[in-house]
Parts: structure tokens; sequence; C-alpha cells
């Protein structure tokens, strides 16, 4: 069934190429959205099952799975509304490199193989590059350009970590290199040669989830690509990058490198977070801002993650949660930003008395990314907290509990000052009417989805997490 999804995408993506009006281009890229369904329907009922050897529907890729679809419908849907400067050329360009990204994702979700999944991330390089140069501007190329050398610098390193692990199958039958084999062969393999491994591909996979140390190349592919499409970066993008890191730690765990491996990434989630903190006082630049706080969230994930089992069980729920918070607030940015022609801090204000029903989608946006009650990520960020005095963490507690102060305050300040300050100058541009205030209420079915699972977590839900960690 996955080849048919791959081969439906690349014959949509051939038919928005000879469109000649939007409409089509539309309506082409929504057949997509509803094939991209049906076959999570296809995963659901066909859950644990493998597909042309290469792809397992497991629990993890089906979480992760469904939140992909629920974001590149939305993320359709408010790139569509967003989209009014572009060629149809450009707008042809834009929504095949969306769905082929769409479509590499989805793959490497799925991706039962290390090698494969290495190629299919490589595949997301490319199409995000075509999304980062949208706007055929400078900046634009040059973030490209650099998004391009710095994401294949660092996947070369990951491949040299296969590399690695490929020298833990010699000898054997079936080399292969599916993370279940890998997994076998890594409770006898020689700790020198997992610790390169591990240390090679999580430095190279760093880049997609916006971790230290390759972040920057993120902030500056948001901070260059359309809003709308910066929300799916941070988010089914980032998410990429978890899964891989992920799948490769639970390689990892099983052998004698297991409690270095969770140094490293206690280590890696820490300095992300004290990166982030400190530029978050600092940046002057809303999509900016919102990177940062991806890199923040993500950090907390790794420190997460650096825990055994429990750990693993909420850096899965706090990655899924931010998902939904990150996309929305990346979508309610990018009105602000069509209403007022930029997305500088200083020419930005008064947001409430323009639009009111915007102004509340972005406050409980706001509510979200501080990790305040309702939020989910309230509770996984309590019970990192938890984790980190239960194993004598206390100097990493203290220190991450005061660089989140500063994260709390620099969202504070920055996010409040679009609804209640006064803009240096007249810089609204564009006038907000009726279908323009309607087009935040797709926001509110993400953040309803978000508050739901911080206040309700259901059965089923809990035992898909659970059931995508492997035994430790």
């Amino acid at each position: 069934m996955i080849l048919v999804y791959f081969i439906a995408a690349l014959i949509l993506s051939g038919f928005i190429h000879v469109q000649k009006k939007r409409e089509m281009v539309n309506i082409l890229a929504t057949v997509f959205i509803g094939i991209q369904f049906i076959f999570l329907i296809y995963t659901i009922f066909n859950r644990n099952a493998t597909d042309v050897h290469f792809f397992t529907y497991d629990n993890l890729g089906l979480l992760f799975f469904t939140v992909l679809s629920i974001l590149a419908a939305s993320t359709l849907y408010y790139s569509i509304a967003y989209l009014d400067e572009e060629t149809l050329s450009q707008y042809r360009i834009y929504f095949i490199s969306f769905i082929i990204l769409c479509a590499a994702i989805t793959g490497a979700y799925f991706s039962n193989n290390a090698t494969l999944s290495w190629i299919l991330i490589e595949a997301t390089t490319l199409a995000a590059a075509m999304l980062i140069y949208h706007r055929r501007t400078p900046r634009a190329l040059e973030a490209a350009w650099k998004y391009v050398l710095i994401c294949s610098i660092g996947i070369a390193l990951a491949y040299l970590g296969i590399l690695f692990l490929s020298i833990m199958l010699k000898g054997q039958h079936e080399m292969n290199l599916s993370y279940e084999s890998l997994r076998m062969a890594a409770q006898t393999a020689n700790p020198l040669h997992l610790k390169i491994a591990f240390l090679l591909i999580f430095i190279g996979y760093s880049a997609k989830m916006e971790v230290f140390p390759l972040y920057s190349i993120g902030i500056d592919a948001n901070h260059a690509a359309l809003a709308p499409m910066s929300g799916f970066f941070s988010t089914a993008l980032v998410n990429l990058g978890f899964i891989s890191i992920f799948r490769i730690y639970n390689v990892i765990l099983v052998s004698e490198i297991a409690e270095w491996s969770q140094n490293v990434l206690l280590i890696g989630g820490f300095i992300s977070i004290l990166v982030a903190a400190v530029y978050l006082l600092q940046v002057k630049h809303y999509k900016r801002l919102l990177s940062y706080s991806t890199v923040e969230n993500m950090g907390i994930v790794l420190v997460s993650m650096s825990f055994g089992k429990i750990g693993c069980f909420f850096a899965i729920f706090h990655t899924l949660m931010h998902s939904f918070v990150k996309s929305s607030s990346f979508y309610s940015i990018s009105r602000i930003g069509k209403l007022y022609d930029g997305y500088k801090m200083d020419s930005i204000g008064g947001y409430w008395k323009i639009n009111p029903i915007g102004a509340v989608a972005l406050l409980l946006c706001l509510v979200g990314l501080i990790a305040v009650p309702p939020s989910p990520l309230f509770i996984s960020e309590l019970t990192v907290f938890q984790l980190m005095l239960l194993h004598d963490r206390w100097f990493i507690f203290i220190i991450i509990t005061l660089l989140l102060c500063f994260v709390l305050y620099a969202l504070l300040s920055k996010l409040l000052y679009i609804c209640y300050s006064t803009p240096s100058g007249n810089n609204i541009f564009n006038k907000i009417d009726d279908a323009e205030r309607r087009k935040v209420y797709a926001q509110f079915i993400l953040l309803g989805i978000f508050f739901f699972f911080g206040i309700f977590q259901p059965e089923w839900f809990v035992n898909l997490i659970t059931d995508a960690i492997p035994s430790f």
C-alpha cells in the first residue's frame, strides 16, 4: 500500500506541474491530503504489519503519522490563504515540494531500516530547500543553500555512524541494517564502535530535530520560509529528527553504553535549553522567537529521553503535543505577518483591538507554549523535573529551572506585546474582514486537540505510546 501512496504523490505532483490555474493546483493538493488520510486509515487497520519488507506500521510511526496528516491538512489550508503574491510557477513548485516533503517524511516515519531512513531524510532536505527558496530573494537563496549544506554535512555524519553500526553485523548472514537486527547485534557489539556511531548519528540528525549542535540551520530555515511552512518544519520535520534519533537510541539501550548514551542526550538537551533561553531574550523577530521555542522544547524532550522508559514515554508525549501548539502558533503569526507586512517586534502591536478572535487564539498558544495548566506540556515538563530529582540531578534541575524562567519571561513579554502594545507608526497594511477572521477557526481545532490531552489522557492513547517504547 505504501508504494501506491508514493506513486499517487508522484502522479499528483506531475499533474500539478502542468496546471494553468491555481484553483486546479488547490484541488490536486487537497486530493493528496485525502489520500494521506486514506493511507492513515489503512495503517490503523494494519497496525504492526510490514509492507514491501522495509516499512512497518508500528505504534511510534502511527502516532506521528496521524499528527503529520492533521498538520499537512492545516498547513495546506493556511498556505492557500497565505500565498497571494506568487507567480503560477512558484505556486506550483510550492505545492509539489510540499507533497514530496510529506511523502518523504511519511516513508521515514515507517521505515524499519537505518539506511532507508537515511535516504528518505536526505530527500526531505531537498524538498524543504525548495520551500525555503520559495520567495526567490537573496535571503531565501542564502538560507536554502545553508540548509542544504549543513543538513548534508549532518546527514553525511549520520551515514558514517550507520557504517559503524554495520560493523556490528559483520559475519552475519543478513546485513540489512534493520533496526531489529541492529538491536540484537548491539548486545554484543564493541562499545567503542557503538559510541562513535551514536555520537555521529545524534549530531547528524540534530539538524532535523533542531537541537544542539546543528540547531541553527533550522532557525534560519524557519526565518526564510513562509510562516505556514515554518510551522510544518517546526513540527512534522522536527518530529522526523526525533523519531530518527529515538530509533537509534532504542538500539543502543540494550548495549553496554546505554548509560553513556543517556548522558549524551542529557548534555545535548541541557545545552539546547541554554541556547534557546539566551536567544529568546534577545530575538527581535517573531518567527525566530517561535523557532527558538522549538529548540527549547526539543531540549526538554532530549532531557526526558535520558531518564529511561518513563522519560521516553513523556518525550513522545511532549513531542506530539508540541506539534499542535507550535503549528497553531505559526499559523497565528502568519496571519499577523500578513496584517502588519512583517514580523519585526517593534512594528507589531494592538492586535487585540484589530482582531480579538485572532488574539484569543494567540493567547491560547501562549498558554500552551509556557506550559501552564491545562497545557499538556505542563504534565511532561513536571515529570521531567521529578525524574531529575529522583535521579539526583540537582545541578541540572536548578539550572534548567532557571533557564525555563527566562524562557517563560521571553515568551510572555514578547507575545503579549503583539496583543496589547502600541506599535511605532501606522503599520497596519491590510484590513481585517470577516473572511480573515474566519481563518482563525482552524486553529481552534488544533488547540482543542492540544488542550483535550492536557485535561484527559485516554487509555488508548497512553497504551499506544507505551507500546511504542521497546522493552529496556
